[in-house]
């Protein structure tokens, strides 16, 4: 009798959990014609052309597009996206530093790839604009873009007013911008090629060397000291240093200007004459001197030229043939 009891039991328990099923999948299909499934608020895939999902940060969208990070008086930090030398133009106020960072931006790429990821040049200013920060990275975006935060990934170059100042007597916020961006863009660690030329232009002033006098390639060249003049300085600085215009030749890229002028000292001092690149009727001469690893022949050419009582360097560069 109790197990006739038991299968009724079993009975009724089995029906009633079909009903609940069924009434549950009614209801989800009412819901899904009826209505909208809700889904999660972070769940907000924002797609570019092509219908790719864009990469999610915690419920942020990502925007590789070229960037500035400014500050702006009376409305506080801002961030925004679109041409980027109009944006400099507008929210970078030192003169000098907004030059210099629309020359360097114009010269490097609007895009790179970097890690696997695509990342747009971008640019973060300080409060008052006077230093900058470039480099590579994106605008993420939060609360349907209400909020975005400017994040560089792979920095570049930072700038800063002084910076741009210290070398006015040879180049211009414009020309110095483009210098440093074509040195990057030929291999350097701009902040490097930045320090460089910094020293370079701080001291060569005060060089001085006594070059002893000589006969040599046909000619005499007389005793007398030896300076770089802010001609030398430039062409030296331009062409041997950073300039993309001979990017397939030797550099001074892994020297301090300490070094760099050391070096010079040494080959006026004790270096061999050079005929080819000397020159009796303009009193030119070309010295060497062997360093181990300076250019392909490891050597330094040094050419002095006799003006006025005074010998100038009128370039120096690794020897590469």
């Amino acid at each position: 009798m109790w197990k006739k009891a038991l299968a009724v039991l079993f009975g009724f328990l089995m029906l009633g959990l079909t009903v609940s099923s069924a009434s549950a999948s009614a209801s989800f299909v009412n819901g899904t014609v009826n209505g909208t499934v809700t889904v999660p608020p972070e769940f907000n895939p924002e797609k570019k052309p092509g219908d790719e999902v864009r990469p999610q940060f915690g419920g942020a969208t990502v925007v590789a597009e070229p960037f500035i990070s400014a500050f702006v008086p009376g409305i506080g930090w801002i961030v925004a996206v679109g041409s980027i030398v109009a944006l400099i133009a507008k929210y970078v106020y030192s003169k000098p530093v907004s030059e210099f960072t629309e020359a360097f931006v114009g010269e490097i790429p609007d895009k790179i790839t970097y890690n696997g990821q695509e990342l747009a040049k971008g640019v973060k200013t300080n409060i008052w604009g006077t230093r900058v920060e470039i480099g590579y990275g994106y605008v993420k975006k939060k609360w349907g873009g209400l909020k975005k935060e400017a994040v560089i990934v792979k920095p570049v170059i930072t700038i800063t007013r002084d910076e741009v100042k210290a070398v006015e007597d040879l180049f211009s916020p414009k020309e110095y911008g483009k210098l440093l961006a074509k040195a990057y863009l030929n291999g350097w660690d701009a902040n490097d090629a930045k320090k460089l030329a910094e020293e370079f232009n701080k001291k060569y002033k005060n060089f001085r060397v006594k070059f002893r006098g000589r006969y040599a390639c046909g000619s005499y060249f007389p005793e007398g000291d030896v300076i770089i003049d802010k001609e030398g300085a430039k062409h030296i600085i331009e062409r041997h240093i950073l300039e993309e215009k001979w990017r397939y030749k030797s550099k001074f890229k892994y020297l301090t200007a300490d070094m760099l002028f050391q070096m010079l000292r040494e080959t006026i001092e004790t270096g061999n004459s050079y005929c080819p690149g000397s020159s009796s009727k303009y009193k030119k001469l070309a010295l060497e001197k062997y360093y181990h690893g300076m250019g392909m022949k490891n050597k330094l050419r040094v050419v002095i030229q006799l003006k006025n009582g005074i010998y100038r360097i009128v370039t120096a560069f690794p020897v590469d043939r």
